[in-house]
């Protein structure tokens, strides 16, 4: 196959080889301070520092004589501690998987700390890299008037990916801080003190737990960077005027109820004061280091009534509180404009910053989304429509339009939380909570209600009533969004779209929110039900078939991506993959979720935080800036991508419809563990009991289970397959075209490359001679190796994500780190099944299993 030259997806610094600069300034620093560990004035410590790498020895050994994991644990006690007793044995291995942890977080604070180092931060995707691209006075007036017209949204969710509790993210922060200035004593103090630290839960996060945790990053991360942002762009562009909605948060924790049975109303309205709580007091922080500088005459009491009046708000101890955010605003541009036109503007810029803020995040800090599961919905108004007597009329309805006209007319009265149980209460009276959100918090607090596993457009008509049911009266302030998923879904959403926006009562909902319709379209879900590839590219049709129906019909169409932290749910290289879309595709907003790890790895620290939003900006803006037709497609290429699409699908079915994948997932994979974890509040399963159903097992546990397993099937699988057949039919110049001119297919290949970079199936190479997994096994080998084998030729690389050697090398620490804890993992796993099969409990051996998760997981944060 010929070799393509394209642009790199990454651009090295020019003062030093960022390569250079990772082996200086997080291997070379990893091995000194890693090194602390075993000089920590603990016993148990120092012998376990001293051994683990005679462990690790023995691990890289043994996988490459495809030994199994009992083969590699018995060889190592019996070449270092041949008289050890069998639990003295254990509480080594779990000191071992103590020790690993703690590697991992040191890891973690070291990459942080060298981000600038290793990162080129004024290249590829960051403002700096955009401006110096625009050339005519042409594209500087498209720049300008697309940052008034522009936004992304980046929801936080706490989608239970992310296994450091709150005290250790804290000591990842301090510690990183430490490595920047190389100050070694204090990074000894918080070695000894991670030392001593629990790595995980004792029980399972609340969903109020689960808030509070991720307000901490609004707090310290988002709060400050955000405003840097819009700052540094009104100080580029003066007298430009910057879209104070250009980067809004939004929140899942305490909304999100798709399946959470912990999530209740009570939960929504208490994580959403708690929002109002945390902005005000960061207001009135700033409130009082301006009182400071504010002396003149007038100034220094009107910013003194505003710090009075903010603690009111927090408190309420009087009636002198802010009533809304634009209150606030008015003050402080009051004082403002008395800086500028009787002071010189000394500190005018200061209020500026402030005023910035206070019009970004308002009284919410971040907005709030509900989320529940269409089914759930048919349940309750079944329940509501028996206890009205509506139930026959309702069933007498036999087409879509009846149903819809049905629920546009359908008024109940009265309709209160007491008079029924369990889900249709809470759903009730979770509608009705949301008035009180928007009177103390204001209206953009909570504006959103997502429609999980959207079938028909019948499934909008349910949710409109719902809210005219609880007690919601004339104009509905809320979006109504309907999440599709599936590739059946994705591939319905259309019909669906057209069905609404033609529908009367639709439209006048519409008309009266804007003519803005946002859809959300999930990753994770379609990555599990198609495959990588048929999932990726099933979503982009629908982008561009959607984009052309909501043109036609005049509405602005806004996407929501539920994006995942790996390749298989969506994550992978963000900027690429937006600024791949097009011009066929709206580009008015980005908007996707960002969850556990992801929020850590890419908005840990205020530089990454920075960056990563800039990526996200600048693909947008790109697009609308330099207009041309070089990122789309010929319906030539369009084809070979559906083929592509297709073929990899059919690779993924047979798998799935493979008599063992089932029980492989079941009786294999450390599937069943997940709820063992108490990383997350919510449970594996859509439904509880009953045989293993992929369509109810969420994707989280699914995705994650391979990844535990170093197999990331769901990262590429297909895509070898499917490769194959085309450069078969004599079509391999085709697809060297596509991939010399789409940047959405390159970045496909490179995510899959870092789903592959992690794959390790020499852990699990004892399996292929297991009599009843051994050929499901070998399949999945066989495809992993011609995946690789086609993305190699294809891409031109020697080695995969060669033209991103950072992540490369950071991938490779990384899974050196944690060789032993898999070994572990998978050792304790076969003596979990061995001890179950002869009727013992196998607790012990269920507990290192479920122990082993968090340094595996957490290791792997760069899949982000």
């Amino acid at each position: 196959m010929l070799l393509v030259k394209t642009q790199p997806l990454y651009q090295l610094t020019d003062d030093m080889n960022s390569q250079d600069a990772f082996e200086q300034y997080v291997r070379l620093k990893y091995q000194l301070f890693n090194s602390l560990f075993i000089t920590l004035p603990f016993e148990e410590t120092r012998n376990t520092g001293h051994f683990l790498p005679l462990l690790a020895g023995k691990c890289a050994e043994g996988m490459k004589q495809e030994a199994t994991p009992a083969e590699i644990i018995e060889a190592f006690f019996r070449d270092n501690y041949a008289d050890l007793e069998l639990g003295d044995r254990v509480d080594l291995l779990f000191r071992f998987v103590q020790y690993i942890e703690r590697q991992v977080v040191l890891f973690d604070a070291i990459e942080d700390a060298a981000f600038k180092k290793v990162t080129d931060i004024r290249g590829k995707g960051t403002f700096h890299h955009l401006l110096t691209k625009i050339n005519t006075q042409e594209q500087k007036q498209r720049f300008v008037e697309k940052l008034n017209d522009f936004g992304i949204r980046v929801v936080l969710t706490a989608h239970p990916t992310q296994f450091y509790p709150g005290n250790v993210l804290s000591i990842i922060t301090d510690l990183e801080q430490a490595i920047r200035h190389n100050n070694v004593q204090e990074i000894n103090l918080l070695i000894q003190q991670l030392g001593l630290t629990p790595m995980y839960r004792r029980k399972k996060p609340t969903p109020l737990d689960e808030a509070i945790a991720l307000i901490w990053y609004l707090e310290n991360i988002f709060y400050q960077t955000v405003g840097d942002i819009i700052g540094d762009l009104k100080n580029r562009f003066p007298g430009v005027e910057v879209n104070p909605s250009l980067i809004r948060l939004g929140f899942w924790p305490g909304g999100d109820r798709d399946g959470n049975p912990f999530v209740t109303a009570d939960t929504t309205l208490t994580t959403a004061r708690k929002l109002k709580e945390s902005v005000v007091r960061a207001y009135l922080a700033d409130v009082r280091d301006l009182k400071r500088k504010l002396t003149f005459p007038e100034t220094d009491g009107a910013i003194r009534r505003i710090e009075n009046k903010l603690q009111t708000t927090i408190y309420r101890h009087d009636d002198q509180y802010y009533a809304s955010a634009d209150e606030l605003v008015t003050d402080l541009e009051l004082i403002r404009l008395k800086l500028v036109n009787d002071y010189r503007g000394i500190h005018a810029d200061l209020l500026q910053a402030l005023i910035d803020r206070v019009r970004a995040f308002g009284f919410f800090f971040a907005e709030m989304d509900i989320r529940q599961d269409s089914r759930v919905h048919r349940k309750i108004v079944s329940d509501i429509l028996t206890a009205t007597g509506n139930q026959a009329q309702y069933e007498a309805c036999s087409t879509l339009a009846a149903k819809a006209d049905f629920w546009a007319n359908l008024n109940v009265n009265d309709l209160h939380p007491g008079a029924f149980e369990g889900i249709t209460s809470d759903s009730i009276r979770t509608i009705e909570v949301l008035r009180t959100i928007h009177h103390e918090n204001g209206s953009e607090a909570c504006h959103r209600y997502i429609i999980s596993n959207t079938r028909n457009a019948e499934d909008l008509f349910i949710l409109h009533f719902l809210f005219r049911a609880s007690g919601w009266e004339g104009q509905l302030p809320f979006d109504l969004v309907p999440l599709f998923e599936t590739i059946d879904d994705l591939e319905a959403s259309s019909e669906i779209m057209e069905f609404l926006y033609t529908h009367p009562f639709y439209k006048a909902h519409l008309a009266q929110r804007g003519n803005k319709q946002t859809i959300m379209l999930g990753f994770s879900d379609g990555t599990k039900d198609g495959g990588y590839v048929a999932a990726n590219w099933s979503i982009f049709k629908a982008k561009k078939h959607l984009t052309e129906l909501s043109r036609k019909y005049d509405v602005k169409v806004l996407f929501f991506d539920g994006r995942g932290g790996p390749p298989a749910r969506g994550g992978g290289d963000t900027h690429d993959y937006y600024a791949a879309h097009g011009r066929s595709v709206e580009n008015h907003e980005i908007q996707l979720t960002i969850q556990g790890q992801t929020i850590s790895s890419k908005f840990g620290n205020h530089e990454s935080a920075r960056y990563n939003m800039e990526q996200l900006l600048t693909a947008g803006l790109g697009n609308h800036v330099f207009q041309s037709d070089k990122q789309e497609l010929t319906p030539e290429q369009e084809a070979l991508m559906d083929e592509l699409g297709q073929l990899s699908l059919d690779a993924y079915t047979r798998l799935k419809e493979h008599p063992k994948f089932i029980d492989y997932l079941d009786q294999v994979t450390v599937l069943n563990f997940y709820g063992e974890t108490n990383v997350g509040s919510r449970p594996s399963k859509r439904s509880a009991g009953g045989k293993l159903n992929l369509d109810d097992l969420r994707a989280i546990p699914f995705v994650g289970a391979w990844a535990q397993m170093k197999q990331n099937v769901p990262g590429y699988y297909g895509f070898g397959d499917a490769l194959r057949a085309v450069e078969a039919s004599g079509r391999g110049a085709q697809l060297r075209e596509l991939y010399g001119k789409s940047l959405f297919f390159r970045a496909l290949i490179y995510n899959s490359m870092q789903a592959l970079a992690k794959t390790r199936f020499e852990l699990t190479s004892y399996l292929k001679h297991n009599p009843e997994f051994g050929e499901f096994w070998t399949l999945l080998k066989q495809e992993t190796d011609l995946t690789v084998e086609y993305l190699l030729q294809l891409s031109g690389y020697d080695r995969l994500l060669q033209e991103a050697p950072v992540n490369l090398s950071s991938i490779g620490m990384r899974e050196e780190i944690v060789l032993p804890l898999l070994v572990i993992q998978q050792y304790a796993l076969n003596e979990y099944r061995q001890a179950i099969a002869r009727g013992e409990d196998g607790e012990l051996w269920k507990k290192m299993v479920v122990r082993c998760f968090f340094g595996n997981i957490n290791a792997s944060r760069n899949s982000a």
